[in-house]
C-alpha cells in the first residue's frame, strides 16, 4: 500500500469585482458565494454667489451598502443591475439620486439622495459625492456644478479548489 505524501488541496479565494452588464455565471465547483452591493452615490448641489454671498454646496450621499450570502448553482447565470452615479446639480439646482444596485437573490443596495439647496452662508466648498468635487465653472468663477457621484458596484467572494 502506497502512502500519498501530497497536501490535500488548498481552497482559493476568489473575488470578482462587477462595475458593468447585467449577468455573471456562477463558475464550476461554486456552491456558495457572499455578495456585497454598493448603490450608487448622490451627486452634490452646485452653488451660485453673488459678491460675497455664497450658497453652500451639500454632498451626495454615499449608496448603500449591503452583504448577502447565497447557496449558488454551477453554471447558472445571475442576473445584476449596476447603481448609476447621481448626476452632479447645476446652478443652485440639487444633485440627482444614486441608482438602486440589485442581484437576484440578494438584498438590494439603495442609492444615496442628491445633494441638496442650503441656503445663503459664507463661501462653501464643492460638492462632492464618493470623491468627486464638482469642476464645472458656470458664472465667471462664483458658481460651480455639483459633482457626480460614484457608480455602484458588486464584489462577488467565493471559495474553490
Amino acid at each position: 500500500m502506497a502512502i500519498s505524501s501530497y497536501p490535500p488541496a488548498v481552497p482559493k479565494r476568489t473575488v470578482v469585482t462587477l462595475t458593468s452588464g447585467t449577468s455573471w455565471t456562477v463558475p464550476a465547483g461554486v456552491t456558495n458565494i457572499t455578495a456585497t452591493l454598493t448603490g450608487g452615490g448622490g451627486g452634490g448641489q452646485s452653488n451660485s454667489g453673488v459678491g460675497a454671498n455664497y450658497y453652500v454646496f451639500h454632498n451626495g450621499i454615499g449608496g448603500q451598502i449591503v452583504t448577502s450570502s447565497l447557496a449558488t448553482t454551477p453554471g447558472a447565470a445571475i442576473t445584476y443591475a449596476i447603481g448609476a452615479a447621481g448626476t452632479g446639480g447645476v446652478f443652485t439646482g440639487a444633485g440627482g439620486a444614486g441608482g438602486t444596485t440589485t442581484f437576484t437573490g440578494a438584498t438590494s443596495a439603495a442609492g444615496g439622495a442628491g445633494g441638496n439647496y442650503y441656503g445663503a452662508g459664507s463661501a462653501g466648498v464643492q460638492g462632492r459625492s464618493a470623491g468627486n468635487f464638482g469642476t464645472g465653472a458656470t458664472n465667471a468663477g462664483s458658481s460651480a456644478n455639483g459633482g457626480a457621484g460614484g457608480a455602484g458596484s458588486i464584489e462577488i467572494e467565493y471559495w474553490s479548489n
